[in-house]
């Protein structure tokens, strides 16, 4: 926003250092009503910083939203966001330096609105980096597990007391470790509560506990158990191919080799099927998202050395992908031409009867022969391994050779060499 809102390097630095004096101020607050760190310099100035942070974020967020308000197309994707006064509010109140100010401590309370910003920190980070979403949601969840802990293990404090007999970093420790294991299962019994009071809250620890580890857990099993696409559809496909053979009679090497095909597209990452998504996108998107496919493959051709940006968009909607097995011909000589073919991967024989012409690799292109000159296949073409390749079309090929004259004289000069060879 506002070239994407200042850079995305420094949006992304300040967001962590709010989200980090969010999670300090929230560790500290419980331990200033244990052992009143208010009374502390070094935490009143503490204090003190980090409200000047919040003030500049809550300036930062004025900014933005000026921007947006007169952005219309960042409007309609982020007005919501930070048009809505709760957002305002929950800014203006954690900004005062509480600590600095009263000596009261439950006015500092108060800073715990700035937890709206870190979730909605969080759920930035998630849509903006997607390939690192399930280990933010990972991150986040510790954190608030631990926090929970800390906050707990202070309150248990605050009621049970501190032992004289241990200084206050053994006090903590104790009472973390009582927490978790209440939380976690029933206790040990080594750490009683005595009346009333620490009993409820007891109780009350032990019923949020089946509910704060049943969603630790659940969630971390759900993230773990999530499959990469790629390995889902291999799984799914080799499924398939058993239930196949189950019910009909294939020959062993047929099954071998359709085996060894879903293991191929699953190494190259080819399994995932983009088509659904490509689906629900707009035209324009879906360009794009084509054009990125498909533009690096482009560049690696040496005959598109040097081309601009609108012959590889231009070209790239035109190039249909094909997969051939070791064995498989693309043509054989004699057949009708349809299309050329330009290689991403793999190797080729040529071949004229039972003689070997020439073997052709990643950025060689074959079959404009017989489009030049408007005949049959000139000479046979076979796959010697699994190879991936670009298919262009006959009626697009003549609109290449119509727009892009440059292009046009590479691929003739090349097909008249070859003519001399192959024929």
């Amino acid at each position: 926003m506002i070239k994407t809102y200042l850079k995305p390097i420094y949006n992304t630095v300040w967001r962590v250092l709010i989200v980090f004096s969010v999670l300090l101020q929230a560790s500290l607050m419980p331990l200033d009503f244990l052992f009143e760190l208010r009374s502390m310099h070094w935490y009143r100035m503490l204090d003190l910083f980090i409200s000047i942070i919040f003030f500049i974020d809550l300036i930062v967020n004025i900014f933005i939203y000026r921007n947006i308000k007169n952005n219309t197309r960042l409007k309609d994707i982020y007005w919501d966001s930070y048009s809505s006064w709760k957002f305002f509010i929950s800014d203006v109140l954690s900004i005062l330096p509480y600590a600095l100010i009263f000596s009261n401590p439950y006015f500092q309370f108060f800073r715990l609105f700035k937890w709206i910003k870190v979730y909605r920190t969080v759920r930035f980070f998630q849509i903006r980096n997607i390939r690192m979403s399930t280990k933010i949601s990972l991150w986040f969840l510790v954190s608030g597990f631990f926090l929970f802990s800390h906050w707990f293990t202070c309150i248990w404090l605050w009621i049970h007391g501190l032992g004289s007999n241990f200084s206050n970093a053994d006090n903590y420790v104790k009472a973390l470790y009582w927490v978790i294991t209440t939380l976690t299962s029933v206790g040990y019994g080594d750490i009683v509560p005595h009346g009333n009071i620490e009993m409820l809250f007891t109780i009350l620890l032990q019923i949020l506990g089946v509910g704060v580890l049943a969603l630790l857990v659940g969630t971390m099993v759900g993230i773990y158990a999530k499959k990469n696409p790629t390995d889902q559809r291999f799984e799914e496909n080799m499924e398939r191919l058993r239930a196949l053979i189950h019910y009909q009679k294939i020959s062993k090497n047929l099954q071998q080799r359709i085996s060894d095909y879903f293991t191929y597209e699953w190494k190259q990452k080819l399994g995932y099927d983009e088509t659904e998504l490509m689906e629900t996108l707009p035209y324009g998107l879906r360009n794009e998202l084509q054009l990125e496919f498909k533009k690096n493959a482009i560049k690696d051709i040496p005959l598109f050395d040097c081309v601009n940006d609108h012959f590889i968009r231009d070209i790239a909607q035109y190039l249909t992908p094909m997969v051939l097995t070791p064995g498989d011909y693309l043509f054989r000589k004699g057949d009708i031409a349809h299309s050329m073919f330009f290689i991403q991967r793999g190797k080729f024989k040529v071949m004229s009867e039972n003689e070997e012409l020439a073997i052709l690799k990643a950025g060689d292109f074959m079959g404009e022969i017989a489009l030049f000159k408007k005949s049959n296949r000139t000479a046979t073409v076979k796959s010697e391994g699994y190879s991936d390749v670009y298919e262009l079309q006959k009626k697009e090929f003549e609109k290449v050779l119509k727009k892009y004259p440059q292009i046009a004289e590479k691929i003739s000069a090349k097909s008249k060499l070859r003519e001399k060879r192959y024929i």
